[in-house]
């Protein structure tokens, strides 16, 4: 017996989740034991998944989470971690908070990002996450732990808090969720170039410049 999900991605990242001859859809289906048949004319990816092969119960999730967050703007690499241990996925729909105004939408994305990217870094560096803006979505990688936490700090950050007021509450939840007021840890590109960071003096660097170009 088989089952079945219907996701619907972007058009322009379809090549993406197809990969080079085929890689990235692949490892998907190999990661998940999932298969995805995809329709690069719609846009709609169906993943099927054979139960009586089915491993691991969430394998379906995971592959569709994968899915999703090629589809909003991840690179494979990144999209892999969410099937690392204890990692998830999460979306958050600009129109939720600010309606379908492009002018309100646009002006709330330039905020998530920051200018040349800093804000978005600086999120990602102290919740080590990741965060992807594309079109009206952010999405988040991250571990689910710690998932609620960069939620509300982005939702603070849309509904018009200062960006040094998000990395403040930010900063100060993950210390609390680590249980180590001394340490942060800081996302690399995979698992394995995680940083240990005994110190938050580039952190404050980076904060100081980004309140400086509020000014």
């Amino acid at each position: 017996m088989s089952s079945e999900f219907l996701v619907r991605i972007p058009l322009e990242r379809i090549a993406v989740l197809i990969g080079p001859k085929g890689s990235t859809k692949k490892r998907i289906e190999e990661l998940t034991d999932t298969k995805l048949i995809i329709d690069s004319q719609s846009g709609d990816v169906i993943i099927v998944i054979e139960e009586e092969e089915l491993e691991d119960p969430i394998s379906l999730w995971k592959s569709r989470d994968m899915v999703k967050a090629i589809g909003r703007g991840f690179s494979p690499q990144k999209t892999f971690q969410i099937c690392t241990p204890g990692y998830g996925f999460d979306l958050l729909q600009l129109r939720d908070f600010v309606g379908t105004s492009p002018n309100a939408q646009r002006e709330v994305r330039a905020r998530i990002i920051g200018k040349k990217g800093r804000t978005r870094n600086i999120i990602e560096q102290t919740a080590s996450c990741y965060i992807s803006v594309f079109g009206n979505t952010v999405a988040i990688i991250a571990e689910q732990r710690s998932m609620q936490i960069i939620r509300e700090g982005l939702i603070k950050l849309i509904n018009g808090s200062k960006q040094s007021t998000v990395y403040k509450y930010l900063e100060d939840k993950m210390r609390e969720l680590k249980g180590d007021k001394d340490k942060l840890w800081v996302a690399g590109e995979r698992e394995e170039d995680m940083v240990d960071i005994t110190d938050l003096d580039e952190l404050e660097r980076l904060i100081f410049e980004e309140e400086e170009n509020q000014d």
